[in-house]
This record gives C-alpha cells, structure tokens and sequence, in this order.
C-alpha cells in the first residue's frame, strides 16, 4: 500500500488516503475515479478497503463546505441563484413522490394521525417544495437551506421558515427530541463527517420520530465521466448507506431496492454506538463502486440511452415542464395549483 502517486491513478490502485474513512476510520482503500466528471479538475475518489464507503480524498472540512455551499454551489452546478419556474414545477413533483414513498412504507401511520400536531425539519431545504408540501398536509414544518439565494426564495415566495444556515448551525437552534420527522434528500452525500452529523440529528427526533434519507445510487448507470465531482464528498450504495446508517445508532425500518437510481431510507434513532465496530469484508473482488465505474464506457452507454429512448424522453419531459410552468405567475401559484391547495 503506497501514498497517493498523481500519476498512477487508474481505477482499482490501493492507495493509503489522506484523511481516514468517516465511517469506520480505515485509511486503506482503492481508487475509483482521478478527476472531477464536471469540471474535468483533478479530485481523487476513493472506495474505504473495510467498510466500501466511497469519499473524495482529502475530504474537505465542515467551515470550507459551508463557505463553498453558502455562496458557490448551485452558480457552479445549477447555473443559479434561485428557482427557474420548470424547476420548481419538478421539485413539486418530486416532493409528492417522496411522501407517497414515505406513506406507504411507514405503515400507515400518518393516516391515523393529526399532522397538525407533527413538527417536521427538511435538511437542505433548496427552494422549499417538500417543506410547503408538508404544510399543506397540516405538518408545523420547516427546512436548513445554506444557500441564502434559495432560502430567500423560500421565505419571500413560500412564505416558509427556512433557516439560512449550515446543517450545524440549524440543528443547534432545534430543542431536543422536540421533531416528528426530519428528512435529508440528497444531502448527506454532501457532508464531510456522516456520523456526527446523524447522531445530532438522532438527538433531535422524538422516541418514534423518523429520519427520511435519500441519496444517488453511486453505482447507477450513467456516463464514465458523471458520477464523481466535488459537490459530493461521499457516494452510497445500499449496504454502505445502510452500514453508516447502524454505525451513526439508527435501526432501518425501510429501504429502496439497492438497485435503485436513488436510494431512500426510513430510520429511527435508539443511540448507542450502533454498528461502529462491525466490518463489512470487503475484498478486491467486492468494490462495488470500483467495479461499477471500470463498467462505464461511453458506447455501451450510448447504445443503452438509444435503445431506452432515454435522449427523446428526457426532451419530452423538458418541454412538458416548460409548458406547464409557463402557465403561472410565479413559484407559489404553481405549487398550491399542483398541492390542490385553495387561497383562503
């Protein structure tokens, strides 16, 4: 096992990391990509030899993300400071799935419930859709959003409390075992230290309350060079999500098929120091995010999107929403009309 070398760094090279695995701490591990699928940068990706967790290398420190995350991220990779109306048109209709997901996989127990008296934090909020959902439902809830582009939109055009503010920063304002749910789409790929984070968040759900997690399936079919840039520090498959998830103190009550473009998670917190110490034996043969990204190839990627008609959906869906958003005045109009909400 070596030290980095910049110029032997194919797919599959052993390597000993700069910083330790956030999960279980090993510093051994195999790379899987040497450059940032966005920008084409140089950024090392690596796959942790004992428990498979995927992270860039070295990985970033909390006060760097949250500047780069506060000001930088959605201009580099979104293109924007706020909400472009098809965008909020898709987050709506995101946000409806993802509580149909969670309705029918919690067993039922929202529908005997009073949700006006279910507190509720979304974490990452973005522009505010599942948070306004939830309202909508009758939950009290609220959102962290550390873009202060997107928070302002949410606050001004949603009417909603959403903290400006880093994940830290917010759950510290948040009273002990005071949340019903609190849920985290396609964020905690983004943190530096996982397993902090969660137990804080543990800390603050009540006894039976949920934490709902989504995350990319980091060994999906896509291009060779899309899976791996800087706004992800960390890239999940199903045993490795769920590994983090035992390891932070939270007992699994459901999951999305680990075969999934992106997996979804219902946990409970019941502390402890959960799965810390448990290996998951990994083995050369058993990287799946190695494996995965040796597998993609430009053509076999093509023919796949050609075969599936993935190119003319995907322009279908594009102009479907374009049509559809161009029907309101703003963001607001858009998600009581696609929520059935009725102005008072």
């Amino acid at each position: 096992m070596t030290t980095f070398d910049p110029t032997s760094t194919a797919t599959g090279t052993p390597l000993n990391a700069h910083t330790a695995c956030p999960c279980c701490g090993e510093r051994s591990a195999q790379v899987i990509a040497n450059k940032d699928g966005k920008t084409g940068d140089a950024l090392l990706t690596v796959s942790c030899n004992r428990c498979g967790l995927g992270r860039i290398d070295p990985l970033p420190s909390d006060q760097e993300l949250a500047d780069w995350y506060a000001t930088q991220y959605r201009q580099a990779y979104k293109s924007a400071v706020q909400p472009a109306l098809r965008h909020v048109l898709r987050a709506g209709r995101n946000a409806q799935w993802r509580w149909q997901w969670l309705c029918q996989n919690t067993d039922a127990r929202w529908s005997d419930t009073d949700l006006r008296s279910q507190r509720s934090l979304d974490i990452g909020s973005s522009s505010g859709e599942f948070v306004y959902l939830l309202q909508t439902l009758g939950f009290q809830a609220k959102g962290i959003e550390p873009h202060a582009g997107y928070a302002t939109y949410a606050q001004s055009m949603l009417g909603i409390p959403v903290n400006n503010s880093t994940l830290q920063q917010g759950l510290a304002s948040e009273t002990a075992s005071s949340l019903d749910l609190i849920s985290m789409f396609h964020v905690l790929e983004h943190l530096a230290e996982p397993v902090a984070a969660l137990r804080t968040i543990g800390g603050k759900l009540k006894a039976k309350g949920l934490l709902y997690i989504e995350v990319p399936n980091a060994t999906r079919l896509c291009s060779p060079d899309y899976m791996f840039f800087r706004a992800h520090t960390l890239y999940f498959t199903g045993p490795t999500l769920r590994h983090l998830l035992e390891t932070a103190g939270f007992q699994l009550l459901a999951q999305s098929p680990d075969d999934s473009d992106n997996l979804s998670v219902v946990a409970q917190f019941v502390g402890g120091e959960g799965a810390e110490s448990a290996a998951m034996a990994i083995t050369d043969a058993s990287h799946s995010l190695v494996t995965a990204h040796r597998a993609r190839r430009w053509l076999p990627y093509l023919v796949q999107q050609l075969q599936d008609g993935q190119p003319l959906r995907k322009w279908r869906t594009r102009q479907e929403e374009k049509r559809s958003a161009a029907q309101y005045a703003n963001g607001l109009a858009l998600l009581d009309d696609l929520y059935g909400k009725k102005a008072a």
